[in-house]
């Protein structure tokens, strides 16, 4: 009965924007040099953002991570 659902796809109209390696790594580098209140503030932004949109782009899906990153050494 499963079989005949049909798939879930990504819709094609959405650009792919994902960033690449050497930019995560500059993003992550630079939210190290703020101040975890700034990076939580912004982690909310960018959590609120993904919330609201019916399929956030991997973009922001990759900023979304990246600030958890961040935070979570902090906490450590």
């Amino acid at each position: 009965m499963l079989a005949s659902l049909p798939m879930a796809r990504r819709p094609q109209n959405q650009p792919n924007d994902a960033m690449t390696p050497e930019q995560l790594r500059e993003m992550r580098r630079g939210l190290q040099l703020l101040s975890p209140h700034i990076v939580r503030e912004r982690y909310q932004v960018v959590a609120d953002k993904c919330r609201f949109i019916d399929l956030p782009s991997p973009k922001v899906i990759q900023e979304l991570v990246t600030l958890w990153r961040v935070l979570w050494k902090w906490r450590k």
